[in-house]
């Protein structure tokens, strides 16, 4: 698995927040993406990205607290409402790499990319988010290229 330090933009998106039991994630996930994107075809807004997962905090016991969303435009922040939020994700160093395959082995790139922090001896920081570059409904599971990005801290 390679991973690289990047330096990122602020990153603006549209989300729909959720939480659930881990084992839960991938249903949850499909029913607020299909949220989302609804939300977004009524609204005329086009994204800017392949669907994204935020995860402004490290889960706690069994449940994870995540945003199902797409960077779109600065401009359409201002359209969200009480059920679709706008963010920004902060500009700022990163670290990325690319996890191909299921979506239920992401936690093995997660630890990887820990791991990898650790050993470069750098901070790593939240959130965390991936990119799911392919359509499950069209790509073999074995080839899905999901990307993942820990944000990192400014303080060394």
């Amino acid at each position: 698995m390679e991973f690289e330090r990047v330096m990122l933009p602020e990153q603006p998106y549209l989300f729909v927040e959720r939480e659930c039991e881990m084992s839960e994630i991938g249903q949850t996930m499909g029913s607020a993406f299909a949220e989302l994107f609804d939300f977004l075809a009524r609204h005329g807004i086009q994204p800017q990205s392949a669907p994204i997962a935020v995860y402004p905090q490290m889960p706690s016991g069994s449940s994870v607290r995540f945003h199902c969303g797409a960077f779109v435009n600065p401009g359409d922040l201002g359209k969200a409402d009480r059920l679709v939020y706008g963010a920004t994700l902060p500009d700022g160093p990163a670290m990325k790499t690319v996890h191909v395959g299921p979506y239920a082995n992401l936690n093995q790139t997660h630890q990887a990319m820990w791991d990898r922090i650790t050993e470069e001896d750098l901070d790593g920081a939240m959130p965390i988010w991936e990119v799911y570059v392919d359509d499950p409904q069209k790509t073999p599971e074995a080839e899905m290229r999901t990307e993942v990005y820990r944000a990192l801290s400014l303080s060394r």
